[in-house]
């Protein structure tokens, strides 16, 4: 029978990205051998013989995974599992490829080896980088930990924040991040609020709580020696949408912001649309599916005006045996469906929207939007944020449509493996170029 499982508006990116290693030490020796033993030893880009340059590393968000991919033609790219100094392609992105990972004379990884199509492709490392642990303070006390990623070239370095989407997600963010470091961008990556105490009893923290924890790291990254000041920017994906706008208001160091596939209507209704599309995948059509979204509404109504799980108890017992009830909620009241701990969640989350937030930001924006997103309702999102750049009191915000995406932005193809969507990397890289907030004298 089916179960509701816990919503962190939006679902996590099943995954987005792909690249290759490189070594990411720190600045000093021991960082640098500490980092040999752990994940940051595979991050970095490596460019192949073709010319092609892979870049991505480990990336919590969507599982225990390697993403990798070539973010300029988007030709290679994959989602990998790693044993060793091997990772092998899941079938969720691009062709099926094998990756060797080649240590140096110093242990450190140098070169990779690229098999895909029965061919072998060498590659050199390119484009390095340091990573550095850092630690910052929240506005209330919370002290976060996190990994600052430093392009190895002549600084001070134009940089970003990485700011989750939901789910128990932490610092490594795969191609997300390396992408970054290759247009010579400093990267300050973080463990969401409670991963890193103990992730296995995590749970999801307020948007008020990620939002001010995305300031604080804005302020701490700006005050880095090696990091212009005047060119720190947010970057969020998915529930970042949520968090970014507010989080760029909070600390006024923010430069910019850059959102892929951000939610900015209410959470309620953002998780409607989710729910209403999950539900017809499994098969849940016509009158039964109005039925079971109109009830899931009222539910929704009842925690953002404060009531007690109880009423929704009351509300929901008239229908516990009907069939469509248990198709689309399971077994029992709404105090089984939702724990106290996520009825509460939903009362202090559920009614708040980004868009105003953004309306009130004048700093360059640039927001992404799936064409068929599953998470986030592509038509009223896209109609919001329109109304919200027309009132802000900047100049420069721009909203792109990426044709026949999903959440993730790994479009189907037949025939054919999944692709990544064209327009996004490149549309990024070109965008903040053209705004100086890349250090061109590391890539060119």
């Amino acid at each position: 029978m089916r179960r509701e499982r816990a919503r962190f508006p939006t679902a996590p990116l099943l995954l987005a990205v792909v690249g290759l290693l490189i070594v990411a030490s720190a600045a000093e020796a021991q960082a640098d051998a500490a980092a040999l033993d752990g994940p940051e030893a595979f991050d970095g880009s490596f460019r192949l013989e073709t010319g092609e340059v892979v870049t991505g590393g480990y990336m919590v968000e969507g599982g225990d995974l390697w993403v990798y991919i070539d973010t300029e033609n988007l030709r290679r790219g994959g989602v990998f599992e790693r044993d060793g100094l091997t990772a092998r392609s899941l079938p969720i992105l691009g062709a099926p490829a094998e990756i060797e990972f080649l240590p140096g004379p110093d242990g450190r990884i140098e070169r990779i080896m690229w098999r895909e199509d029965g061919a072998s492709l060498a590659g050199e490392r390119v484009y390095p980088h340091t990573s550095e642990p850092v630690r910052f303070t929240s506005a209330d006390g919370t002290e976060l930990e996190g990994r600052l990623l430093l392009p190895r070239c002549e600084g001070p370095h134009p940089a970003v924040v990485t700011v989750h989407g939901s789910g128990p997600v932490n610092r490594y963010g795969g191609t997300f991040h390396t992408f970054f470091v290759k247009h010579g961008v400093a990267v300050l990556a973080y463990d969401k609020r409670g991963y890193t105490d103990d992730p296995s009893r995590w749970q999801e923290p307020d948007f008020a709580e990620m939002s001010a924890d995305a300031a604080a790291a804005v302020r701490f990254l700006a005050a880095r020696p090696e990091v212009d000041a005047d060119r720190v920017g947010l970057w969020g994906s998915s529930q970042g949408g949520w968090t970014v706008p507010r989080a760029a208001l909070d600390a006024p160091e923010t430069a910019y912001m850059i959102l892929r596939a951000g939610a900015a209507l209410g959470g309620a209704e953002t998780v409607l649309h989710e729910v209403r599309q999950e539900l017809r995948a499994e098969g849940i059509r016509g009158m039964t599916l109005d039925q079971a979204m109109d009830l899931r509404r009222e539910i929704y109504r009842l925690a953002m005006d404060g009531e007690a799980i109880e009423a929704a108890d009351r509300l929901v017992e008239p229908y516990l045996d009907e069939p469509w009830y248990r198709a689309a909620f399971g077994d029992g009241p709404a105090s089984v469906v939702w724990s106290e701990t996520r009825w509460g969640w939903m009362q202090r989350n559920h009614g708040y929207a980004s868009a105003p937030d953004v309306a009130r930001f004048d700093g360059p924006v640039l927001w992404f939007l799936g064409e068929l997103d599953e998470n986030v309702p592509f038509v009223s999102t896209h109609t919001a944020l329109e109304r919200a750049f027309a009132e802000s009191p900047g100049n420069d915000e721009e909203l792109v449509v990426i044709e026949d995406s999903p959440h993730s932005f790994i479009i189907p193809s037949e025939p054919g493996p999944p692709r990544y969507a064209e327009g996004f990397f490149e549309k990024m890289a070109d965008w903040m170029a053209e705004r100086g907030f890349t250090n061109e004298a590391c890539w060119r």
